[in-house]
């Protein structure tokens, strides 16, 4: 019984009308500011460090191709007495 009071109570709400322009306000809020670029000196500081981290990495690539690590894995395929071929059957 004290629950249809309550719903009756709910029927006598009525439909209110919203201030003019409140929907352009809310999505003003609501989306982020536009994204100004980024400074000249931000830019250019940024590539100066991507070619830098660029160029170490080649060198560091190159560096270590050239010293020979084979020796190293091959013991450890003899030690481990692993196969070298490719061959899945012994025929």
């Amino acid at each position: 019984m004290n629950i249809d009071k309550k719903l009756e109570l709910l029927k006598k709400i009525q439909r209110v009308d919203a201030p003019p322009f409140m929907l352009t306000r809310i999505l003003q809020r609501v989306q982020p500011p536009s994204s100004a670029p980024a400074p000249v000196a931000w830019r250019l500081a940024f590539v100066v460090t991507a070619i830098v981290i660029l160029s170490l990495n080649v060198s560091i690539f190159f560096k270590s191709s050239s010293t020979k690590s084979s020796k190293g894995i091959e013991e450890v395929v003899t030690s481990m007495e692993l196969s070298t071929t490719n061959e899945l059957y012994h025929e």
